[in-house]
């Protein structure tokens, strides 16, 4: 190649080339590629120029390959079943079928929506991966705003105007208590609760702040025993007669015997909570993405 010739050129060049040889003749690579003779001629003019030597001996009754023309027709052809296979691969992406999503989701939906979720979308579409944060509502909705992940479900009480934002499901919250707990059994209100000691969730929780708020709104404060992490700890804890937590009903009710808790319903409004999903913005998601965002929606119809 002659010093300081740029040895770069496109795929169609190959696949022009290829043709060419393959065919015996420009004017058959241009007319199977549906380029014009004259554009043909001139980029493998190119690449030989770039190459610095000859690819064809150009004959009047077609094209030949040179020495130089020949090792380049292997590589050429190697590059092309390369792209080929790329291109077959990255079809899966675009369709959907495959591809990571990444979900953050807040405990309650992470414990009680998204196994049935991903479970029932799986089976559809074995090869789609996922990445799932549980984190608070207040902090989804920041990873959702910035791009971090590309699914968010998180309590409808959080703050959420600046992304897009779908319903999805509902969940009714009751209290846990030890069955020597002085309530225990006992049809009562959170304000009768609300002077016991209570297992709290950590701060920024969608569910202590809107306990809190609800305390706050009798004129009372809660009393709190202990601050924990999960779910998991709020019953173990409970069931010790360390204080009531608050839990939904679907996470609650399975343990309650094997715990040795006594479930109390909240018969009142605030003990019914939303859940949303929220996207950056719907047309611009992957396909993956997509197409799971739609599971999840048919999902929330059921």
């Amino acid at each position: 190649m002659t010093a300081g010739k740029k040895f770069d050129f496109d795929l169609t060049t190959l696949q022009l080339f290829e043709a060419a040889v393959r065919l015996g003749s420009i004017s058959a690579a241009a007319e199977e590629q549906n380029i014009a003779i004259s554009a043909v001629s001139r980029r493998l003019s190119d690449m030989e120029y770039r190459l610095g030597t000859a690819l064809l001996y150009r004959e009047v009754r077609g094209v030949d390959v040179t020495p130089a023309g020949a090792a380049m027709l292997v590589h050429a052809r190697g590059l092309l079943r390369l792209a080929s296979r790329a291109a077959e691969d990255m079809k899966d992406y675009i369709d959907g079928s495959q591809g990571l999503i990444r979900v953050a989701a807040n405990p309650s939906a992470v414990s009680q929506f998204l196994p049935t979720v991903f479970q029932s979308f799986r089976s559809e579409n074995p090869s789609v991966r996922f990445e799932l944060k549980e984190m608070i509502s207040d902090a989804i909705v920041r990873d959702v705003r910035e791009g971090h992940v590309d699914i968010g479900i998180f309590a409808g009480t959080v703050a959420h105007g600046d992304i897009q934002t779908f319903p999805f499901r509902e969940d009714r919250l009751c209290a846990i208590v030890a069955k020597t707990h002085p309530l225990a059994a006992q049809d009562v209100t959170f304000a009768d609760l609300a002077a016991y000691p209570y297992i709290a969730l950590e701060d920024g929780s969608s569910l202590s702040l809107q306990l809190e708020r609800l305390a706050e709104e009798m004129g009372a404060t809660l009393n709190v025993a202990v601050k924990v992490r999960s779910f998991d700890s709020v019953r173990q804890l409970a069931s010790r007669d360390i204080g009531f937590g608050v839990l939904p009903w679907a996470v609650a009710a399975p343990y309650a015997k094997s715990d040795g808790l006594s479930l109390i319903e909240f018969d009142e409004p605030w003990a019914k909570r939303s859940f949303l999903i929220g996207v950056r913005e719907r047309a611009a998601m992957s396909k993956s993405s997509e197409r799971f965002l739609a599971h999840m929606l048919e999902q929330a119809k059921n």
